[in-house]
């Protein structure tokens, strides 16, 4: 590691005040970003998405467009010799290829623009899909498609905090000649086609749903599965058996289950191959990933009865929704899907991403991570939750709405060094705050 990890400092709240001074290190202001300024950014990214066309969602977002202004202003590096901050993180491994992508798209926008401070990586996490072998291993923080358990949490040799970062979707896709993006669905006809009770295009169930819709007579629905461990089947199989009780008897929830019925494949590129080669069938993917011509989305019937697609505004919407009446924990996220939120606009099958990080980073790590690499890890770990979910929307990521915004953030100043809020351990220097216009 490039950076010395450790620390030596007696008084901390000296020691942040004017080490971060010293440095240069632009902290997250204390109090978090005013709402009303957050709300702005919400409001300007929502309608421009929604003006480049929600028909397609976030696939037609640019992913090379310029940074947004940032929230935390310039940074620099004075004190660091010249020398990279080395800020390893880690990815789970049951999670998608496509969310390893949106991480290193957000990471490069981060380093960009960091004056050259810091070096971030990421690695796959290694054993069980759970948060064992991922914040284990010598990385500062982990990233998640999936929460743990609680009981995974408490197996981890120190308390950690579990954060939402950003938000994404199951798209449920299909190939049906003449009936390009306009086919409807609900979760327990979803669970009938899955279960393998539903075998046919025509279906009555399929054929009330889509009354004014041309389905093709006698065409077997050819299903599709991920037959490898992916987060993706544990959002996907909970969304079955909430929307049928009979699904977790039949097959259960999780990354990998024995299906009743279908073809399984591995990836989501050959589930992709598999519904453009096969007249009639049908699939899911993560929403982000790129499509073939012949591979349409489904609209599916949310908890208000409407049908809405998997993009930016319903994704964003739903999350709202279900934040305005959420009762949790602000450090600990573990068990709040936003499956079948409720209103009028929300997209039902949408789930969150995830920030695993020790509660208290000096003590976890024993003394082998300095107090700089906290700071730069707490300002990176802020950046994302708060500017960086809307700049990777292209691939499939959203921004958390503002209420949820404020409530990570709460979390994120709790996290600590030595007993002393990282965010808040600089309140009152000048050698922290933020120096661009907002």
């Amino acid at each position: 590691m490039v950076e010395e990890r450790s620390a030596t400092e007696s008084d901390p709240g000296d020691r942040f005040s004017e080490e971060a001074a010293r440095a240069g290190l632009t902290l997250p202001r204390p109090h978090r970003a005013n709402p009303w300024e957050v709300a702005a950014v919400c409001s300007v990214i929502l309608l421009v998405s929604l003006g480049i066309g929600v028909s397609t969602g976030w696939l037609n977002l640019r992913a090379n467009a310029d940074p947004l202004p940032g929230l935390l202003g310039p940074q620099s590096c004075v004190a660091q010799g010249g020398q990279k901050v080395d800020l390893p993180g880690s990815i789970a491994p049951n999670s998608e290829p496509q969310f390893a992508v949106s991480l290193g798209f957000l990471t490069d926008r981060f380093t960009s623009s960091d004056a050259g401070c810091v070096e971030i990586n990421f690695t796959s996490g290694t054993g069980t899909p759970g948060p064992q072998g991922v914040v284990a291993g010598p990385v500062d923080f982990s990233m998640l498609e999936a929460a743990p358990t609680p009981a995974e949490l408490s197996a981890l040799p120190s308390p950690a905090v579990l954060l939402p970062t950003g938000l994404t979707s199951v798209s449920v896709v299909y190939n049906l000649p003449g009936v390009a993006d306009s086919l409807r669905l609900n979760g327990s006809v979803l669970e009938g086609i899955f279960a393998g009770t539903i075998r046919s295009w025509d279906a009555p169930a399929v054929v009330q749903l889509n009354p004014s819709t041309n389905l093709p007579r006698g065409l077997p629905i050819s299903v599709v599965h991920r037959s490898d461990p992916t987060a993706l089947n544990g959002v996907f199989t909970t969304f079955l058996a909430d929307t049928v009780s009979s699904w977790s008897t039949e097959a259960g929830v999780g990354d990998q289950v024995p299906w009743p019925t279908g073809v399984g494949v591995n990836g989501s590129g050959n589930m992709a191959a598999f519904v453009a080669t096969t007249p009639g069938a049908l699939g899911y993917m993560e929403t982000g990933v790129s499509l073939p011509t012949n591979v349409s989305v489904a609209r599916m019937e949310n908890a208000a009865r409407n049908f809405t697609s998997p993009d930016i505004g319903a994704v964003v919407a739903a999350a709202a929704a279900w934040d305005a009446g959420a009762n949790r924990s602000v450090v600990n996220w573990s068990g709040d899907p936003l499956l079948e939120a409720p209103g009028l606009s929300s997209y039902p099958l949408v789930f969150p991403t995830y920030l695993l990080v020790y509660e208290d980073l000096g003590k976890a790590f024993g003394g082998n991570l300095s107090l700089r690499v906290a700071q730069w890890e707490m300002t990176y770990l802020w950046w994302v939750v708060t500017d960086g979910g809307y700049v990777s929307a292209s691939l499939g990521v959203a921004g958390l709405p503002e209420g949820m915004v404020s409530s990570v953030q709460q979390g994120l100043e709790k996290i600590a060094f030595d007993g002393t809020s990282v965010l808040e351990g600089n309140e009152g220097s000048e050698g922290g705050e933020t120096t661009g216009e907002f």
